[in-house]
């Protein structure tokens, strides 16, 4: 299995607080969200159905819903499912910002 490589996704400005910011990232599709300042990354796919969380998705205070179906993550416990019907976490991809960058590592 290879390591993860680190991938410039873009600049801090371009990931304002509380918005789903969606990329694709060496063939990858992921969300980027940033809260309280911190950026969270995670696979741009609800645990639900295959719809993309940066289309279907809204961050409301420390939680992520999925307007496809209702489907409720908490952002401060990792992605933990809240409200079903999803039964698994949302999936966490390391995210990473230097220098006024921001990197996914895929």
């Amino acid at each position: 299995m290879a390591l993860p490589q680190s991938h410039l996704v873009g600049v801090a400005a371009e990931f304002p607080e509380g918005t789903i910011v969606g990329r694709t990232v060496a063939g990858t599709d992921v969300i980027l969200i940033r809260r309280q300042g911190q950026l969270q990354c995670y696979l741009d796919q609800c645990s639900h159905q295959p719809v993309k969380l940066s289309e279907f998705g809204e961050v409301s205070g420390g939680r992520l819903v999925c307007h496809a179906h209702g489907g409720t993550f908490d952002l401060d416990e990792k992605g933990r499912v809240i409200c079903d019907p999803p039964m698994d976490a949302l999936t966490p991809v390391i995210c990473s910002e230097m220098a006024g960058q921001v990197f996914v590592s895929i």
